[in-house]
């Protein structure tokens, strides 16, 4: 049977019964380990991450039940099956409240065990998966990638190239050019697809928080520590990490991140055994690291690590191209949308082409959504983009003759409407046409400009 990287850890003092279940499950295609005692038990739980633990109750010096509660103090996530020849219920509550998953006696039929490892195996998936969620809520979002430029198609060429592969990799990018998008995307193609993605911004963490965040602590290796937690590395065992902002990240946690990179090993704030895991990285930063090495802001060593697999992530403004997928991606994905899809006039399309977009694809998102909020209409206009010019008085008759040549192109776009709707008798259809628009545009153009119903210039209405 394949191996499906189940780590199971067998603590069993009776030698014959521990080979059985150690030769059953590791046919059955689980990573198993054992142990012949207590001790030997929790040394192996402190130094490696484990999915489900089968601990006999009845053991000479430790007892399970010692064990169990010491196995706790260090972490919570692996699940543990207790197993005894003489159960007792007392015993059985004792270790339910310790936090055991479920108690077993002995003669253990193997279909059944190897159904409870199962179910208890799936806790601990979904426990997993629901702390990484509390973690990261944009885990619910659409993730998937929106583009139609070249250079994209390069991006994820290289993506599918790197995703390949186990190294760890360094996406560069300005802010909001879409740096986790693309990390996910690495995972998606990645082996390690099926496995967690974790994600921590290294800007938010302090020389205080640091440590116990990405490593985890003991209880009580600081004040309100009042019992163990798994720090992100464990959470992502097996998986992959993704740590954004790694410029912000300080000089102290640099060194001990270039540890677990070189031997995959880290060791919890205030614990004595190192633990072992098997996280593939995936570092992001808006900065150009070479220049923070530079100015002593970034270790070198560090850098020369990460830095094997580069994906550069252009912003925006070089590929405009972009921007209407994305801008047809988010109208369609607005939590704002009732009835009717929205609309967009091709006044709107322009002026987000032209943008240059400092904020990049997370200012154009924010800025669709904000205009899904204030239009009436479901229906998108300039007006309603926070860039687009100002609303503007109205023009007088006569005035587009003496307009200079360095008119600014609002007001020659102007006078030529308004030329155009006295050519026409103020016929807005007719008008539409000749200016090779569509109506609704004109209906917007119109509003902006001040004209009255009827096309006349006058004072500021609402068009119809």
């Amino acid at each position: 049977m394949m191996e499906n990287k189940t780590k199971v850890l067998i603590v069993e003092d009776e030698t014959p019964l521990r080979e059985l279940l150690g030769a059953e499950l590791a046919r059955s295609g689980y990573l198993v380990q054992v142990a012949a005692n207590g001790r030997e038990g929790l040394n192996k739980y402190c130094e490696e991450c484990f999915s489900v633990v089968l601990l006999d109750v009845k053991m000479p010096e430790m007892n399970g039940v010692e064990v169990l509660e010491r196995m706790r103090e260090h972490s919570s996530i692996p699940e543990i099956i207790m197993f005894t020849g003489q159960g007792d219920i007392e015993t059985a509550v004792k270790c339910i409240k310790l936090g055991a998953y479920d108690y077993l006696t002995k003669p253990v039929k193997l279909d059944e065990l190897d159904m409870v490892i199962g179910k208890a195996n799936e806790k601990n998936r979904l426990r997993r998966e629901n702390i990484n969620l509390r973690l990261e809520i944009s885990k619910l979002e659409n993730h998937q990638v929106i583009s139609r430029s070249e250079s994209m198609r390069k991006v994820m060429e290289t993506v599918k190239r790197w995703g390949a592969t186990d190294e760890h990799v360094l996406i560069y990018g300005e802010s909001g050019t879409g740096k986790e998008l693309i990390a996910r995307a690495v995972h998606d193609t990645s082996p390690r697809k099926d496995k967690s993605f974790v994600t921590v911004n290294c800007g938010r963490l302090d020389a205080n928080t640091a440590e116990s965040e990405l490593f985890g602590h003991m209880q009580g290796a600081f004040t309100g520590a009042s019992k163990a937690r798994a720090g992100l590395f464990e959470l992502a065992d097996n998986g992959t990490l993704f740590m954004d902002e790694v410029s912000e990240m300080s000089l102290e946690v640099q060194v001990k991140l270039l540890r677990i990179l070189e031997t995959g090993t880290f060791r919890r704030l205030g614990g004595g055994r190192d633990i072992s895991v098997d996280v593939r990285f995936v570092f992001a930063s808006n900065k150009v690291l070479q220049v923070c090495v530079d100015r002593g802001e970034f270790r070198e060593d560090f850098y020369h690590r990460i830095n094997l697999l580069p994906i550069l992530l252009p912003p925006l403004r070089e590929r405009p191209e972009d921007i209407l997928p994305l801008t047809m991606h988010f109208l369609r994905d607005s939590p704002e949308r009732s009835g009717a899809p929205f609309e967009i006039t091709d006044e709107a399309l322009k002026a987000l082409t032209s943008y240059h977009w400092p904020g990049n694809v997370r200012e154009l998102k924010n800025t669709i959504r904000r205009a899904c909020i204030l239009t009436t209409e479901n229906l998108i206009t300039s007006d309603l983009l926070p860039f687009a010019p100002p609303r503007l008085p109205p023009l007088s008759k006569g005035t587009e003759s003496s307009l200079p040549a360095t008119a600014p192109l609002w007001e020659v776009e102007r006078a030529h409407i308004c030329k155009v709707l006295e050519s026409v008798e103020g016929n807005k259809s007719h008008a539409a046409r000749v200016l090779e628009i569509d109506r609704k545009t004109l209906y917007t153009k119109l509003d902006r400009y001040g004209f009255e119903d009827d096309g006349r210039p006058g004072l500021a209405h609402p068009a119809d």
